[in-house]
């Protein structure tokens, strides 16, 4: 049988706690449970008693009485009066307590397909999230604008009126009336969306309503049109779910369904940003809109209508939402805070049609039971009050002279044979597609913009199909009119470097 001096030199050398952090009688206990764990103390092994112990330590014994008291609950030994403590459990030596011993965990377990794709397809995180080189650089990552003053005073107002009367319940699946209510406005008012307060969803961010379309109206294998290029979030999500991807190439004019009608025989979905495709910008034309109304409800096929990145389009030139169209029966209709006040508010809304409101609402439920009540009161109260509506003509404003000063420039700088720019002058990045370009020369166009001081972001992460032309993505938002008038320049200079390479090769062959 082991004894506590057995225990105390050899075993354990426990002269005394180590020097961590927490309470004592928790140092203690987390010692004695590992010990037992790993099979240094076996089953029926005697422990010492707690004054002896307490001694030994130089510990009061309240510390050695809340250690064994706290292995007692757990069973890993009892305790008798007039019996002392001993050792309760049988340890099996299970691999897991080998590795807590210093052996290499496994890198990983049994996991379903969807969490093994899932894994795989993060795993490949957006270029745009790595951080800018260091030195004079002009980046133009695409990101989220920044709220201005103004915007961010009347939101803190809004959250500290909310906070004045918190919800303790849990919130209500669908989302929060008062901010359901106040979504229907702004969406029939600015958006042209037919629908009501209850066919309102309100969700974590865009990604859980790409997550609950998923679940809701898709099974593994289904079908699904996505056009070509598209929001790499999107697919993933697709792909993680084991859905099959038709990818639709798209022109100036958006998605073409007659084009790619019999290619999407027997789709389940099909997923469109027709007021600003992302990323090109381009506008889905009010015929092609009509055509895809019309063959959805021939062939009873879901569209979902992602309107992403459209939020700062101004004035005339606004283009209203393909849904309010018609045929509600068939368009889902999908939008986001995140670029309008910023992407760390994660609140979304879905409007989906009245057939399938409650189908919608269970599995929100058993997603996560409701967002978060705090910031869906403050954004109700935020937009009743006209702050969000004149926040968004303000960031408007700034975007579009942006644009339309990254606009003025490129056409400068490059010939019209040379550059397609695709959308107008409105979100908050540039597509730009290079004519006299292969793909295949777009990571050589990049490493030359960065040597030349201007880093640009690569398009073919957005495609599936492999694209004919190099392309690449400007973001402004956060970029300076200095810094754009410079950056173009340099973007034009390393272009033509690559642009002048092979001629000269060539010329130097001869």
């Amino acid at each position: 049988m082991t004894t506590f001096s057995t225990f105390d030199r050899t075993t354990f050398g426990l002269h005394g706690l180590p020097a961590a952090r927490g309470p004592r009688y928790q140092r203690l206990y987390l010692q004695l449970r590992d010990a037992v764990l790993d099979g240094r103390l076996a089953a029926g092994a005697r422990l010492p008693g707690t004054r002896t112990l307490a001694r030994e330590l130089g510990v009061s014994r309240i510390v050695v009485l809340m250690a064994y008291e706290q292995l007692a609950a757990e069973g890993y030994i009892s305790s008798k009066i007039g019996s002392g403590s001993r050792v309760a459990l049988q340890s099996a030596r299970l691999s897991w307590v080998a590795a807590r011993s210093g052996g290499e965990p496994k890198a990983d377990g049994p996991v379903s397909v969807y969490a093994r794709h899932a894994r795989k397809l993060v795993a490949g995180a957006e270029p745009a999230d790595r951080p800018a080189p260091p030195g004079d650089i002009v980046d133009f990552r695409f990101t989220n604008c920044v709220p201005d003053a103004r915007t961010l005073l009347l939101w803190r107002q809004a959250v500290t009126r909310a906070a004045a009367s918190p919800q303790i319940d849990y919130p209500v699946a669908a989302g929060h009336q008062r901010l359901r209510r106040a979504l229907a406005v702004i969406l029939r008012e600015h958006r042209g969306v037919r629908t009501e307060p209850d066919d309102i969803l309100v969700v974590n961010g865009s990604q859980q309503g790409v997550d609950l379309i998923i679940r809701v109206l898709c099974d593994r294998g289904d079908r699904i049109g996505i056009e070509d290029p598209h929001y790499p979030g999107v697919r993933n999500a697709f792909l993680a779910a084991g859905l099959h991807l038709v990818p639709c190439p798209v022109d100036d004019q958006g998605l073409e369904i007659e084009r790619h009608a019999k290619r999407l025989s027997g789709s389940r979905m099909v997923w469109v940003t027709p007021s600003r495709q992302f990323p090109t910008g381009s506008v889905m034309s009010i015929e092609r809109r009509l055509q895809l109304l019309d063959w959805s409800a021939r062939n009873d096929v879901w569209v979902v209508e992602d309107d992403y990145d459209c939020e700062f389009q101004h004035g005339v030139g606004q283009i209203p939402a393909l849904q309010g169209l018609g045929a509600q029966g068939r368009v889902l209709y999908l939008g986001s805070f995140a670029r309008t006040l910023f992407p760390g508010l994660r609140v979304g809304y879905l409007a989906v049609p009245p057939g399938l409101r409650e189908t919608f609402r269970s599995a929100k439920w058993l997603a996560d039971r409701g967002t978060a009540p705090l910031e869906q009161r403050a954004l109700g109260d935020f937009i009743r009050s006209g702050a969000y509506e004149s926040s968004r003509r303000r960031s408007a404003r700034r975007l579009i002279e942006k644009s339309r000063l990254l606009r003025e420039q490129l056409r400068e700088r490059f010939h019209e044979a040379e550059l397609a720019l695709w959308g107008p002058a409105s979100g908050l990045h540039q597509f730009l597609q290079f004519r006299r370009l292969r793909s295949k020369d777009e990571q050589g166009l990049l490493d030359h913009a960065l040597r030349c001081g201007v880093r640009a972001f690569p398009a073919r992460p957005y495609h599936l199909l492999e694209p004919k032309h190099a392309a690449v993505v400007l973001g402004y938002a956060r970029v300076s009119e200095r810094d754009i008038i410079r950056g173009v320049e340099r973007l034009a200079r390393a272009y033509r470097s690559l642009a002048e390479a092979p001629a000269a090769r060539v010329r130097k062959g001869r």
